[in-house]
């Protein structure tokens, strides 16, 4: 403000400096020439500098909410594959690939939370997901969704990862496996145990995103996924906790003891 008033003075002037005279009103041409051009380059220079600044903040906040969207259904190892390619999933369509569907639910959930408080049902519920989630990504799945207390899994997308009806299977039994060491937890701590039903299918589905512009989920679709929830639901009749079908027998090894059930 004040080098303001000082050039707009009536009896201000500027000289070269080679004619300065020692006027008190006098001013160097040269140095306020330089002076100006240097207070544009800055201002220019910092204009630019926000919008760079702002260009990179949104470029991180676009990757990190990629990297959110990919955490919430991919193992870190495919998530790292996925971003190390450049693959893009929201602009894919759909595509029809060979998959292996798991489905969990937990045994008598509408009875166990009936029984509890909605805080600690919730408690509940996020453990047993976590711990299902854990061992579904340790094998190369992908969380499908979570309907209520049941978890859908599959294995295959966004591509195969080698045999993936073996890492279906060896997922599931594995699942086990850290329910029953969850067990042992809840029984120290004086808490009830929980059990879980496990069905598994393998064939081809539908695999693309769907929604609106608002929310897109990433889905797999077909009789496959049908037919994988069923089994699930079928282990209640059997009186198992755990079913295959053929289709995903024909495609594994195992040595676990096992019963055919025909149709």
């Amino acid at each position: 403000y004040r080098i303001s008033l000082i050039i707009n003075h009536p009896k201000t002037f500027f000289v070269p400096l080679p004619k300065l005279v020692g006027d008190v009103f006098e001013l160097d041409k040269t140095f306020w020439e330089f002076s100006l051009t240097i207070c544009i380059v800055a201002i220019i220079s910092a204009f630019g500098l926000l919008y760079f600044f702002r260009y990179a903040l949104s470029a991180v906040q676009k990757t990190e909410q990629k990297n959110l969207l990919l955490g919430r259904y991919f193992s870190p190892d495919v998530r790292d594959e996925i971003e190390a390619t450049n693959t893009d999933l929201q602009s894919q369509g759909p595509r029809e690939l060979e998959v292996a569907i798991i489905f969990t639910d937990i045994v008598g959930f509408t009875k166990i939370s009936e029984k509890m408080d909605p805080k600690d049902t919730l408690v509940l519920l996020s453990e047993y997901q976590s711990i299902m989630v854990d061992t579904i990504f340790k094998h190369s799945g992908t969380v499908d969704k979570f309907i209520g207390d049941a978890v859908m899994a599959n294995f295959g997308t966004p591509k195969s990862y080698g045999n993936d009806s073996q890492n279906a299977f060896d997922c599931a039994v594995a699942m086990n496996e850290a329910l029953e060491k969850w067990n042992q937890e809840r029984t120290k701590n004086g808490e009830f145990e929980i059990e879980h039903r496990i069905g598994i299918h393998f064939g081809r589905c539908v695999v693309g995103n769907m929604g609106s512009k608002h929310r897109i989920e990433f889905a797999v679709l077909g009789d496959t996924v049908n037919v994988a929830s069923r089994i699930c639901s079928a282990c209640k009749e059997f009186d198992t906790n755990f079913l295959i079908s053929s289709e995903l027998r024909e495609n594994i090894n195992f040595t676990l003891r096992s019963e055919y059930i025909s149709n």
